[in-house]
C-alpha cells in the first residue's frame, strides 16, 4: 500500500524574507509536517511525533534552492493559514505549533498545541532561541511594523494572545478572549487594540 505524504512551506513577509547578514541572500522559512500520511484510498494516517522540521532555505538562485538548516521541531498543517511571522529587523522569526500528536490506543490522533518557536535569524546556521506556550492551537499571528508587538490566534481557545518583543526576547503580556473562533490576525496599526481581521469569524477592535 501506498502512502503519499504531505509536507507544508508557508511564506512570510511578501514570500521573501532578505537577510542583509547573507549578502543580499533571500530566505525561506518553511515549516515541514511529516506526522500526516495519506493511503491510496484517501485515508489520514497519523504518525507519531519527533520527525518535523523547520527549514531555512536560500532562494537566491531560483533553479537552484539550497537548504541552509533544518531544525528538529514540531509544526503542523493543522491550524494556519500562515504560522509564521519574521520581525522587521529581519532579526528573529515566530513559528507557530497548532496540534501535537497523542497515542489514541494503537494508533495516533491530533490535539491542540500551545507553543510559538522563536528563532534566531543573525546567527550562522540559524537556530532556535526559544519557545512560548500561548492559548490552544496557535495559528495565523503577526508583528507589528514597529515590532515590538506579536499577535498570535488560538483557534481551539477562541481567543488572541499578545506578545511583547524586545529585541530578541519574546514573552506573553495578555490574553484576549473573542467569544468564538478566530484563525489570523493583522495588525493594521501599532497600538495593542488596533488590529485585529481575523478568518472563521471576522472582527475587528480599535
Amino acid at each position: 500500500m501506498k502512502q503519499r505524504h504531505l509536507s507544508i512551506a508557508v511564506l512570510v513577509c511578501a514570500a521573501f524574507l532578505a537577510l542583509p547578514m547573507t549578502g543580499g541572500a533571500q530566505i525561506l522559512v518553511s515549516g515541514n509536517d511529516e506526522k500526516v500520511l495519506w493511503d491510496d484510498a484517501g485515508k489520514t494516517i497519523y504518525l507519531p511525533p519527533g520527525k518535523d522540521t523547520i527549514s531555512f532555505i536560500d532562494i537566491g538562485d531560483r533553479e537552484n534552492p539550497k537548504i541552509l538548516t533544518s531544525i528538529a521541531l514540531e509544526n503542523s498543517i493543522f491550524g494556519p493559514p500562515t504560522n509564521l511571522a519574521v520581525h522587521p529587523s529581519g532579526e528573529i522569526a515566530l513559528v507557530a505549533n497548532s496540534v501535537t500528536q497523542i497515542k489514541d490506543g494503537e494508533s495516533w490522533k491530533p490535539v491542540p498545541d500551545d507553543k510559538v518557536y522563536i528563532f534566531d535569524l543573525k546567527a550562522s546556521p540559524r537556530k532556535h532561541i526559544g519557545t512560548v506556550n500561548v492559548g490552544r492551537q496557535p495559528s495565523g499571528l503577526d508583528i507589528s511594523k514597529k515590532g515590538d508587538l506579536a499577535l498570535v490566534t488560538n483557534r481551539a481557545d477562541n481567543s488572541v494572545s499578545v506578545l511583547s518583543i524586545s529585541g530578541k526576547e519574546v514573552k506573553v503580556t495578555d490574553t484576549i478572549a473573542m467569544g468564538d473562533s478566530v484563525a489570523h490576525v493583522a495588525i493594521w496599526r501599532t497600538a495593542p487594540r488596533d488590529w485585529l481581521l481575523s478568518r472563521s469569524s471576522t472582527r475587528s477592535r480599535s
